[in-house]
């Protein structure tokens, strides 16, 4: 069974990203509130798939997915990411500058989510 880690500050979309991938695929899904949340669980646990925020209290998405491929100790090195965000511009990407990941504009349409979900797990 395929393991998904979501992060996003925000309950609702949080919620919904985890219950359309639930209903879509078949696989485990656990959520974090925060990117130093997130990354405590990257230390932990192997993940085929992660799905994160950019602006969150804390650790943004950013700099979480810049510790969680910097970071010996985590799983995750090579874990593929979607970032979901509204604030995802050219200077973003650029300065993120790491490989395998895509990302989504909020708002989101589902369909959105499902191909890119897909594309990783199949």
């Amino acid at each position: 069974m395929h393991k998904i880690l979501i992060v996003d500050d925000e309950a609702d979309i949080l919620d919904t990203v985890k219950d359309l991938i639930e209903t879509k695929f078949s696989c485990g899904v656990t959520t974090a509130v925060n990117g130093l949340d997130a990354f405590l669980l990257c230390m932990k646990d192997k993940y085929d798939l992660i799905i994160t925020d950019h602006k969150m209290p804390f650790m943004t998405g950013a700099a979480f997915i810049i510790a969680n491929r910097t970071k010996a100790e985590s799983q995750n090195r090579q874990t593929p990411i979607i970032m979901l965000s509204g604030f995802i511009d050219d200077e973003l990407k650029k300065n993120l500058g790491i490989q395998n990941v895509q990302f989504i504009a909020k708002p989101f349409q589902p369909n959105d989510i499902f191909d890119m979900v897909r594309d990783h797990l199949l």
